[in-house]
């Protein structure tokens, strides 16, 4: 084919783990075929090398075609400029021409212009379907031997658009990891091993996410042993902005009751078993939960994981802080908590408690019985373990979700009133048959009931 003169895209100061990904999505590219057109998807998190991918193969495989275009940060360009504007970039990079009257021309003159040429064009960072729609079409309408490459946080995007080969983007692995922080903060692949814990610290926290190792690598850059601890200890309190803002984004793109899910995913039930959260959340918002868990597994906010409800700790971070931010001095006004040092003078805006006394095993918890009585719409209590000295004297009316592990008395107060309780697990409890049956009477929405000792499946 006909080369054409072109710059290298920079990729990255330290492209650190890249070779293996670009052959792989190179196979479903497969460049060497002059009689199809492929339209291939690579997705994944915010900050996880989608970017640098895209850019690394763009490189690698140029010289296969007589027309290339790269259109960067297509989200915010469009919110910006429009799609108008980025229709115009797309045909003056590959036929030279940037005359349009409207969108709809734009998408006939690309559909049009495109079928003459082999090119290969890389659209990154698609949040919308119009943006594909406007600028790339179907795949029929190119030339045949054109490759398309599209970097989204959302599969479902893909999938919408037909576009059926795909490559998710995982995490670095730990080795990688630390080869990319030591290159971003001492530019060198080998540094003195006074350095060995801070950095296995970082690596832990970055969880594999290549922008929070070169945030942090840069921000540590030149900085001493004690200087790179007290920063990972302030990062524990409240997480990096920098790597904040751009994991936000995602979750700035969700709707009302989805941006809920995933607030109650991240801040209480991250590792609970799949059909145990279906269940609290169907509780909350209904049988769309699971539309809203499909969203956020699409958009690579959580994933399923043998069963479990997971996600990466910087964006569980995220989902935390985002809570953390609604009061970041009075827990008790946040909407949802989860350290059992903020349990003490809660108010009507807790929706959610969940926390574990694990560490309090030997100890007797004393604590204030009237803790609940201003939660006026608390929906779930989740009490894991501990030794209380006594039971609450007031429960809220509007729980759906009830779960104490070895729940401290013999009955519930007596102004106790559940109407939407749903689910009501006290394992490890003294609760009597006849107790239970009072309490079905009161609660008459209750669907599932557990008395099993801890460690048993819970309906």
């Amino acid at each position: 084919s006909k080369r054409i003169n072109r710059a290298p895209l920079h990729v990255a100061d330290y492209p650190v783990g890249l070779e293996s990904r670009i052959q792989e999505v190179k196979m479903l590219l497969d460049v060497g075929s002059d009689d199809v057109v492929h339209m291939v998807g690579i997705h994944g998190l915010g900050g996880i090398g989608k970017t640098t991918l895209a850019a690394a193969i763009y490189n690698s495989i140029a010289d296969h075609f007589e027309a290339l275009c790269f259109l960067e940060n297509v989200r915010e360009t469009s919110k910006t400029h429009g799609l108008q504007y980025l229709q115009r970039n797309l045909l003056s990079e590959t036929v030279g021409e940037d005359e349009l009257i409207g969108v709809k021309q734009g998408i006939s003159i690309i559909q049009h212009r495109l079928q003459q040429k082999k090119v290969l064009l890389i659209l990154d960072d698609v949040d919308k379907r119009e943006q594909l729609q406007a600028l790339v079409g179907r795949p029929d309408l190119f030339c045949p031997g054109s490759r398309v490459i599209i970097t989204t946080r959302d599969k479902q995007l893909l999938a919408c658009h037909g576009v059926k080969r795909t490559y998710e983007v995982n995490e670095l692995n730990e080795e990688y990891a630390l080869q990319l922080l030591s290159w971003k903060a001492f530019k060198l692949e080998k540094v003195n091993p006074c350095y060995k814990d801070v950095l296995n610290r970082t690596v832990t926290y970055s969880a594999g996410l290549p922008l929070a190792l070169e945030v942090i690598g840069s921000n540590l850059s030149g900085r001493n042993i004690e200087q790179w601890r007290s920063t990972l200890d302030r990062y524990k309190r409240i997480p990096n902005k920098e790597i904040q803002e751009i994991l936000k984004v995602s979750y700035d793109a969700l709707e009302e009751d989805e941006q809920s899910v995933f607030l109650d995913i991240s801040c209480c039930l991250k590792e609970y078993d799949l059909k145990e959260v279906q269940d609290i959340l169907r509780a909350h918002y209904g049988h769309c939960m699971e539309h809203h868990i499909r969203v956020l597994l699409e958009k690579s906010l959580i994933k399923i994981s043998d069963g479990y409800i997971t996600l990466h700790d910087l964006i569980e971070d995220m989902g935390k802080e985002i809570v953390r931010k609604e009061s970041p001095r009075e827990p008790g006004k946040r909407s949802r908590l989860w350290l059992h040092t903020d349990i003490i003078q809660g108010t009507s805006q807790i929706e959610i408690i969940c926390t574990d006394f694990s560490l309090f095993e030997e100890v007797e918890i004393e604590w204030d019985a009237n803790a609940f009585k201003k939660m006026e719409n608390l929906k779930t209590l989740i009490i894991k373990n501990g030794h209380f000295t006594k039971g609450p004297k007031h429960l809220p009316d509007t729980l759906r979700v009830l779960e104490w592990w070895r729940y401290p008395s013999q009955s519930f107060p007596s102004d106790f009133r559940p109407k939407k309780l749903a689910i009501c697990k006290l394992p490890n409890s003294g609760y009597t048959s006849l107790e239970l049956a009072v309490l079905l009477k009161k609660a008459s929405v209750l669907s599932s009931f557990s008395l099993k000792k801890k460690g048993g499946p819970y309906p």
